[in-house]
């Protein structure tokens, strides 16, 4: 079975992946921010499946695992995670993991949970476990990976598209995607973003018909929200600890150890206060939207001065100042426009018709 993504071509490897475990351990010896570039062994399984994990993150992109084999009688359930929404750096990383309702229950007890309570280690196992042919005839999933320039694009464009909506789309349009792809999905579940009353609302109104719960913490209370967690989490880190760089003069010059990537981690600011080029800034894996972000540009970077509107529109006349205007007669409620030459010059004729 192909494996479908919107932006990189498939891969139509459907390879079994048992084999990657011995990688993964070696792999998760040291967190993301600590791991030298892995090589393409430590990458078995997403390059089997075809991920683009080392190509440069400029775009957004979807992608989906080989699909289950389904009929109609099959019902699945759903849930919906996030990976990176905090971050300076990186993607945002959108997951939903989904399974036959006959098969929650297995699923189930495979050891999910919240991503950030499973060590690395945990987290790459499990990710390796979806991948099993067992397990991937019954279940399947799906990820949204946003890029940091798309983020920094939406957040700082002059109508703010705000985190909250962009989280609320890239899940609706998941979940759209899914459904289109025949999924039968009955119920779903999902980590909320803002009050869950409300988005939930909202979820129901776009997808009637179909049960959704929104609640806090639904990675700890859902199984299949939490192994839609390790879909996002372990996805987001693979990306960060292969970073290509768009920049790609930058591959071999800029660190890749950039601790957590929350503004509050010291080796964090540490990456980017040695990173920051004083005229170029920061590279594409910066979301340049976040305040710490702006402030070391602010502090450290050469100033540029940009000519606010108000300044410009004082030194520009209005368009309406090329168009000649001229004032009708008085009382006669002329509205001052000349009639064309046109009609002067073929002096036309008025014709009554009778009918």
């Amino acid at each position: 079975m192909a494996v479908q993504i919107s932006r990189v071509r498939p891969c139509d490897s459907d390879d079994d992946v048992s084999d990657s475990e011995g990688t993964h351990k070696r792999l998760a010896a040291a967190p993301p921010s600590k791991r030298v570039k892995a090589t393409l062994t430590d990458l078995s399984v997403f390059s089997s499946l075809g991920l683009p994990i080392n190509e440069a993150q400029t775009k957004s992109y979807t992608f989906f695992s080989p699909l289950p084999l389904s009929d109609t009688s099959d019902e699945y359930v759903l849930g919906v995670d996030e990976a990176g929404r905090g971050p300076v750096l990186g993607p945002m990383v959108y997951a939903t993991c989904f399974c036959k309702e006959s098969y929650y229950d297995e699923l189930s007890s495979l050891g999910f949970a919240d991503s950030k309570q499973l060590t690395e280690e945990q987290r790459d196992r499990l990710f390796a476990r979806l991948q099993q042919p067992d397990v991937r005839e019954s279940s399947g999933w799906s990820i949204r990976c946003i890029s940091p320039q798309d983020i920094s694009l939406c957040m700082l464009r002059r109508n703010k598209y705000n985190l909250n909506a962009l989280a609320h789309d890239a899940t609706i349009q998941l979940l759209r995607d899914t459904l289109a792809k025949g999924i039968n999905v009955r119920r779903v579940f999902i980590d909320t973003v803002g009050p869950p009353a409300t988005y939930q609302k909202k979820l129901e109104t776009l997808f009637p018909g179909i049960k959704i719960t929104v609640a806090k913490k639904a990675d700890s209370l859902f199984p299949i929200v939490s192994a839609a967690s390790i879909c996002a989490k372990v996805t987001r880190d693979a990306h960060l600890s292969n970073w290509a760089f768009a920049e790609s003069k930058l591959q071999d010059k800029l660190s890749t150890v950039y601790g957590s990537g929350y503004p509050g981690d010291p080796n964090t600011i540490k990456w980017l206060r040695e990173s920051l080029d004083c005229v170029f800034g920061y590279p594409g894996i910066i979301r340049f939207s976040w305040s710490t972000c702006v402030k070391l540009l602010e502090d450290k970077a050469v100033p540029v001065v940009w000519a606010d509107d108000e300044d410009v529109s004082a030194s520009v006349k209005p368009a309406s100042n090329f168009f000649a205007q001229t004032q009708g007669a008085k009382g006669t409620g002329n509205s001052g426009r000349r009639r064309s030459q046109f009609f002067g010059h073929r002096r036309p004729v008025s014709l009554g018709v009778t009918l």
